[in-house]
């Protein structure tokens, strides 16, 4: 605090390196394009971007995302989806809660599928999809879909 009212050579040091770190975190979400817009003036998509890129400053080896793709388009969600391999490539083991079945069967090694806060199956996605269960609860059109790493 008495460093930063007084712009010492170590604050000043110290600033520098916070806000290089969050412009290496805004281009690895991919939106470095808009370090100097205000946050409410981006497309939603990249409001999600934004929200990943603070949470991967805190440097997780654990990333919770509660239905990340809810609202995206097309697009945005093959974005998402892309970022999201590309977070776990680097080694963060990424817990999603989301009802995108097609966005998590491509995504996931492992799915637990709840039907109202019930769990009705856990495993690979491919057995995942294959479940009466799971078949049933997706045709009465009410189950929701969580996966990890």
């Amino acid at each position: 605090p008495f460093e930063i009212l007084f712009q010492t050579r170590h604050a000043k040091e110290e600033e520098r390196l916070i806000t290089e770190r969050a412009y290496e975190l805004l281009k690895y979400v991919g939106i470095e394009r808009f370090a100097h817009t205000v946050s409410k003036n981006l497309s939603y998509g990249d409001q999600r971007r934004l929200e990943i890129a603070r949470a991967l400053a805190t440097e997780p080896q654990l990333l919770a995302l509660d239905e990340p793709a809810a609202g995206m388009n097309a697009t945005e969600t093959v974005r998402l989806r892309e970022l999201i391999e590309t977070i776990r490539h680097d080694g963060v083991t990424v817990l999603i809660i989301e009802h995108d079945v097609k966005l998590m069967m491509g995504l996931c090694d492992r799915l637990a599928v709840l039907d109202f806060g019930r769990k009705i199956a856990e495993d690979v996605p491919a057995m995942v999809q294959k479940n009466e269960a799971v078949i049933s609860a997706y045709l009465g059109g009410h189950a929701t879909t969580g996966a990890a790493k």
